[in-house]
């Protein structure tokens, strides 16, 4: 019989609203990857000469990309491990989401898009 059969409808429903928050997370940690892949493609491999502020806006929308969906999806995460149903505050995987270290996870979020486009821009003015 599957595991699927065992879980209530309103558990069902709770570890759904905790697994798309994860899945909105990888999707905006594939597209932050993507944006800065091609921002440095620009700032290593173009000719960038004449065009270092208009490259700039890229550089900085990744940043601020990075920053507010990153914290968009930490807030979702949040509210769903909050809204979590009594059945599913008893599994693992609530147990494990929630019991991740938020702040420091808001820490490192910033302090990546910073580090980033720091780094971007040094190449792009040199």
């Amino acid at each position: 019989m599957p595991m699927s059969e065992f879980k209530s409808p309103e558990q069902k429903q709770s570890l759904l609203g905790l697994f798309n928050a994860i899945y909105f997370q990888i999707w905006g940690i594939l597209i932050t990857f993507m944006a800065n892949s091609v921002n440095y493609t620009f700032v290593l491999f173009a000719e960038t000469k004449g065009h270092e502020i208009a490259l700039c806006v890229p550089i900085l929308a990744t940043a601020l990309f990075t920053m507010v969906w990153g914290e968009a999806t930490l807030k979702s995460q949040i509210a769903n491990i909050k809204d979590a149903s009594p059945e599913t505050r008893k599994t693992n995987a609530h147990k494990d989401i929630s019991g991740q270290p938020y702040r420091l996870l808001r820490l490192m979020n910033f302090g990546l898009a910073f580090a980033l486009a720091t780094s971007q821009l040094s190449i792009l003015f040199s």
